[in-house]
């Protein structure tokens, strides 16, 4: 899960959540590859392969979607045996 900054941090319901996810599925992919992908986006950004200036540019840059990833993770930790 993502530690968002409050200012960031939105209250989506599990339907809007993966509304906002199913838009990025639209293009042949799941949900779960789209969490995945967006996990690949945090990494790089940490990695400094992106020209955030920060953390926050990071969050207001996906906003949406690291909101929807931590409302469809906590609905759904169970199922990851492993985690994603």
């Amino acid at each position: 899960m993502f530690n968002i900054p409050d200012i960031h941090r939105m209250n989506l319901s599990f339907t809007d959540a993966e509304y906002i996810m199913s838009k990025h599925s639209s293009m042949g992919i799941t949900i779960i590859e789209c969490m995945e992908n967006l996990l690949s986006e945090w990494e790089q950004h940490c990695n400094g392969c992106y020209s955030f200036a920060d953390d926050d540019e990071f969050f207001e840059f996906f906003q949406y979607e690291v909101n929807a990833f931590n409302v469809l993770y906590s609905e759904m930790k169970h199922l990851f045996r492993y985690g994603l």
